[in-house]
Parts: structure tokens; C-alpha cells; sequence
């Protein structure tokens, strides 16, 4: 029975943790609206996809700083390591805010994504360290839910930022998001106990890595992440694109993207209460079936409209598929991460990379092919979606 003091702990860790995981949705999310002036402000096509490599640029930041950061926290404890994180976070987003042309944008980006992967990356080390089985997938849930109030927020705050200036501030908000994080990170307590602390050495990497290789069931869970991540990537970076210029339907886009966060955090919150009765494994093979279910109609509509489906068919199949995703990601996250032991900062850093290098190349491999029709994010969701299912029948091994 927890008393009231360690309950108030208890729901500022999951409050932080949720911050700290909702960094990298702002980071995206805020300038999704602001596309369409950065085409004008950069001189691009209308039509352009070339705003979408802020988002795979804030991904290749990521995959750089996500092993980095985790045998580092390893070593000297996870809120160190965060603070240096949140700070690169912040040079990011000030080059960022002033970048005089687009080069420098997305250099910047790069190292905003760099700041980015440690908030993202010790979220998770730090709620592994603290919980454990289905009370760990429930508390990863539970921050997932919270962690959609981003999504949601972010166009609309991002959609008002541009009524009283530009796309800069929608790159300002990050900064106030760094300050915050940063000031924040002062309050809570370190999670890793000093006798799990591991030297920083290349054998301790090696052996993290080793851990993670040699475990069936983390290579398996991980792998379906990366590919899962790939749909998600390709469907953030061109659902602008899709909804404005396929779809003609410009006004559409930030309510629809909002209504879809709401969603999908209503599926998480659901998803946290149903891993307790279903089990973590039960969760992640339904819901990844249910995905390849959605995609697969989607295709179908896809292919049977020239690529170019209703307006609202396509909004609902997708949000479908982003909703299913959703109740399995977490889980995926958590089931991959428990058999690591006192290597979860290494681990999540090896696991983060694969999702983010892995995923930023499958997204892009999708993303250049969207023009003038949605099938080609379509068939990557089928793609994907159908290798995840086939790394689960045969690489992860059968509950005992």
C-alpha cells in the first residue's frame, strides 16, 4: 500500500517519463502544419516532399545519440546523462528557430535529434529500473497515454503559432519544451541504484550487445519495432502531403491529425488496462494481426480507387492502423526490454537505434515514392506489417 508521499512520486515519475517520451512528438508534430510555409519561405515546389527530411533528420539524430546515451547512463546514472541530452536539445532547437536556409535547418535538426534521443532512450531505461512483467507494460501504457496529449496539442498549437508569426516558432516551442524538461529533471531522483552502475568500457558495450543478440526474444521483438516504426515514419512524414495535395483536402489536415491523436491515445489507455488481463504477449501478437487486418483493407482500396480513395475512407482505415500500432509498440518495447536485466541502458539504446536507423530508411524508402497517390504507403504498410508478423511466428520463441 503505497502512502500519500510515495503515490505523489509515483505520478510525478510517470508525469516526467511521459514529458521526456512526448519530446520527440513535439518535436515532429508542431511543424507538420508549418510545411506548407516552409515550402514558400524556401522557395520549394508546391507539390515538395523536401520539408519532410526535418522529420528524417531529427530521426538520423536520433539513431546517431541513441546507442551513445545508454552505456553512458549505464555508467553514471540516468539523469546526468539526461541533462547533456536536454541541452544539446536546446542548441537544436535554437539553430533550429534562426536557420537561414534549409541546409542549416536540417543540420540543425540533426542535432536536435541528438539532444532528442536521450529523453527518449533513458524514458524507458528509467521506467525498466523501477518496474518490471505486466506492471511494466501497464506503467508504459499509462505514460503512452499520457504522451499523446502531444500529438493532439501540437498541430493545433503549431496551426496557432503560424496566425500570429511563422514556422520559427514552432521551432521556439521546442526550446521551451528543453527548459522545461531541464528544470524538471532537478526534481526527480536518480532510479539506478550505485551497485548497478557498470563501468564505461568496451567490453560492458560488448556485452550489452551480446545480451541483446543472443536473446531470440529481444532480436525478434525488436525487429518487429523497426519495421512497425518504418510504417509510422513513412506515414508522419507524408501524411501532410497526402492530405493536402492527393487528397486536396487542405484544411483537413490538422484536425484530422489531431482526432487521430485523441484515438490513439484513447487506444493506449485501453491498451494499459487490457495487458493486465490478456498478458504483454497476447497483446502484441492481437494487435499486430488487427494492423496487417487494416492495411491489408486499405491496399485493397487503395488499388480499386487509382490510389485515390475518399477522403474519409482513407482518414479512417489509417487512423485504424495507427490505433492498432499504438497497442503494440509499448508492449513490444516492454517485452523486448525484459529480459535485459542490468544491461536495459544498453540495451534500449541498441534496440532505439534499430527502430530509428532502421525505421528513417524503411520510411524514406516509402515517403519518396508518394506523389500523386496513397497506394505506395499502402503496400509499405502491408510490407511491413506482414514481415513483423512473420518475425514473430518464427524468430521469438513460445511462452513457457
Amino acid at each position: 500500500m503505497k502512502t500519500a508521499q510515495e503515490g505523489n512520486r509515483y505520478k510525478e515519475f510517470i508525469a516526467f517519463t511521459a514529458l521526456l517520451t512526448s519530446a520527440v512528438a513535439l518535436s515532429i508534430d508542431m511543424l507538420l502544419p508549418a510545411f506548407s510555409d516552409l515550402r514558400l519561405d524556401f522557395s520549394l515546389a508546391e507539390d515538395s516532399n523536401l520539408p519532410a527530411l526535418t522529420i528524417t533528420c531529427l530521426f538520423i539524430g536520433m539513431a546517431i545519440g541513441t546507442p551513445i546515451y545508454g552505456p553512458l547512463a549505464d555508467t553514471f546514472g540516468r539523469i546526468r546523462i539526461l541533462q547533456i541530452g536536454i541541452f544539446l536539445f536546446a542548441i537544436g532547437a535554437i539553430g533550429s528557430t534562426f536557420a537561414p536556409n534549409l541546409s542549416f535547418l536540417l543540420i540543425s535538426r540533426v542535432i536536435w535529434g541528438f539532444g532528442c534521443a536521450a529523453p527518449r532512450s533513458l524514458a524507458q531505461a528509467m521506467v525498466r529500473d523501477r518496474f518490471e512483467g505486466d506492471e511494466m507494460a501497464r506503467v508504459m501504457g499509462i505514460i503512452q497515454t499520457v504522451f499523446f496529449a502531444g500529438p493532439v496539442l501540437a498541430p493545433l498549437i503549431g496551426h496557432l503559432l503560424l496566425q500570429i508569426g511563422s514556422w520559427r516558432l514552432t521551432m521556439a516551442f521546442g526550446l521551451a519544451t528543453a527548459i522545461a524538461m531541464w528544470a524538471w529533471s532537478f526534481r526527480i531522483p536518480e532510479s539506478l541504484p550505485e551497485n548497478k552502475k557498470r563501468a564505461l568500457t568496451f567490453d560492458s558495450i560488448q556485452t550489452g550487445a551480446k545480451a541483446v543478440c543472443h536473446n531470440r526474444t529481444t532480436v525478434g521483438y525488436s525487429l518487429t519495432l523497426m519495421f512497425a516504426a518504418g510504417a509510422f515514419y513513412s506515414f508522419l512524414s507524408s501524411s501532410e502531403l497526402i492530405v493536402t495535395q492527393v487528397l486536396s483536402r487542405p484544411g483537413w489536415f490538422v484536425p484530422y491529425f489531431s482526432v487521430t491523436m485523441v484515438v490513439m491515445a484513447a487506444v493506449a489507455l485501453m491498451g494499459s488496462k487490457l495487458v493486465g488481463r490478456i498478458g504483454a504477449r497476447s497483446m502484441a501478437r492481437r494487435a499486430i494481426i488487427a494492423q496487417f487486418v487494416f492495411s491489408s483493407i486499405s491496399l485493397i482500396v487503395a488499388l480499386s480507387t487509382s490510389g485515390v480513395p475518399p477522403a474519409i475512407v482513407w482518414m479512417f482505415l489509417t487512423s485504424a492502423q495507427i490505433a492498432s500500432m499504438v497497442l503494440m509498440m509499448p508492449t513490444m518495447t516492454t517485452l523486448s526490454l525484459e529480459p535485459m536485466g542490468d544491461v536495459a541502458g544498453t540495451a534500449t539504446s541498441i534496440i532505439g537505434f534499430l527502430s530509428l536507423a532502421g525505421g528513417a530508411l524503411l520510411g524514406a524508402s516509402i515517403d519518396h515514392q508518394i506523389t500523386s497517390t496513397v497506394t505506395p504507403l499502402s503496400v509499405g504498410y502491408v510490407l511491413f506489417t506482414g514481415i513483423g508478423l512473420f518475425v514473430l511466428a518464427f524468430v521469438v520463441p513460445k511462452a513457457q
